[in-house]
């Protein structure tokens, strides 16, 4: 009995010794620190002053960058695309089914009847989003493959990547 009494009490100082050496206390601060209950309501208000304090949104902590907002343009494009083919299979699916005809021939000779404005106006609001998706796309892909990573080739890109976006969007909108 004496003798595992020992060995515990010199188990103890070992381990000790080992969190004094692997955590020396000049490293780890330490000061008093005094708690007190509060009710419920208290602490509601003490975190609502405390959420007073804090940004919302970290776009008011950092200014938006060419990289940051085209990021987010791609990713609004791509969801703007995708919701219109949704939208455009859906009702090649269900229309029909309603005695509405919404079959290709129907929907192209509809469009051409339309006023010119019309049309320049809705192939420039698909051209547009599906050029810059298209070509910012292809620009993510090249940082994946861990190309035009350093800030001035990124930089350099992402205004190719608007110009030529322009360039190919008009193109598209204005000669197809």
């Amino acid at each position: 009995m004496q003798r595992a009494t020992g060995t515990m009490s010199t188990l103890v100082k070992s381990q000790a010794m080992r969190r004094a050496i692997l955590r020396p206390a000049s490293a780890v601060s330490s000061r008093d620190i005094s708690t007190a209950t509060i009710s419920t309501d208290e602490n509601l208000a003490l975190l609502n002053k405390q959420r007073n304090l804090r940004p919302n949104s970290p776009w008011h902590i950092y200014q938006p960058q060419l990289t940051s907002v085209s990021s987010i343009a791609n990713r609004a494009t791509g969801v703007g695309l995708s919701a219109g083919m949704y939208a455009l299979f859906l009702g090649h699916l269900m229309l029909p089914a309603f005695g509405v005809p919404f079959d290709s021939a129907t929907i192209v000779s509809t469009f051409a009847e339309f006023p010119e404005w019309f049309k320049l106006s809705t192939k420039a609001l698909i051209a547009f989003p599906a050029a810059f998706h298209t070509l910012n796309g292809m620009r993510h892909l090249s940082w994946d493959a861990g190309k035009l990573l350093d800030l001035r080739t990124s930089y350099a890109a992402g205004y190719a990547v608007i110009a030529a976006s322009a360039v190919s969007g008009g193109a598209i909108a204005f000669y197809l």
